[in-house]
């Protein structure tokens, strides 16, 4: 049926003087026929190739899978075929804790109204130091330092002056009861004095 209306068509244009060549455009792939079934080849073999590839890298990770699998298994310890001996402990021995040092008395009786800096006084300071104090053998505060500063040198001062002339200590003792070196904290709240 299209071959004889096609025919129509070109009857008439040859009567109106028309170019019977002159058809409607045909699509891309007719009457090239070798070209389109290579075409077809080509994009079958690139589909087929890009799976095989993908297949062949998916295999290789199952592999490594597997190897590693088995390499887990195989480095399990055999299981103990007898208990181990028991081997009684060795009697106890009687250790005495650490002793830490302790104050002898109470330490803000050091720290009297006397004790406040006239300068600070005078200033009109106060605050809150921390001091921490090397104790010795003897009890007695062989070295002073501020950790944190009140603010004033003044008081920081007077601080480390009163735990080093003031300070009575019992000393820090080991395990065997022996006296040892050992250092301790004390924390001073200046306030001034009132009237």
């Amino acid at each position: 049926m299209d071959d004889l209306e096609d025919l129509a068509r070109r009857q008439a244009r040859a009567q109106n003087g028309l170019d019977p060549s002159h058809t409607r455009p045909q699509p891309w792939f007719v009457g090239s026929g070798r070209g389109l079934m290579w075409l077809i080849v080509t994009l079958v073999l690139v589909v087929i190739a890009m799976r095989g590839v993908t297949t062949l890298w998916l295999a290789e990770d199952a592999w490594d899978w597997w190897t590693h699998r088995q390499a887990a298994r195989s480095e399990v310890p055999p299981p103990m075929i007898a208990p181990p001996a028991r081997i009684d402990p060795a009697p106890p021995t009687i250790v005495l804790p650490p002793r830490a040092s302790k104050a002898k008395g109470n330490p803000a009786a050091w720290f009297d109204a006397d004790a406040y800096p006239p300068a600070a006084i005078r200033a009109g300071e106060e605050g809150r130091t921390v001091a921490r104090v090397l104790i010795g053998t003897d009890g007695r505060v062989s070295a002073c330092g501020i950790v944190t500063s009140s603010g004033s040198a003044s008081l920081d001062t007077a601080t480390c002056n009163i735990l080093t002339h003031r300070g009575s200590f019992e000393p820090a003792r080991d395990a065997a009861g022996v006296a040892i070196r050992s250092t301790w904290q004390l924390p001073v709240r200046w306030v001034l004095p009132r009237d």
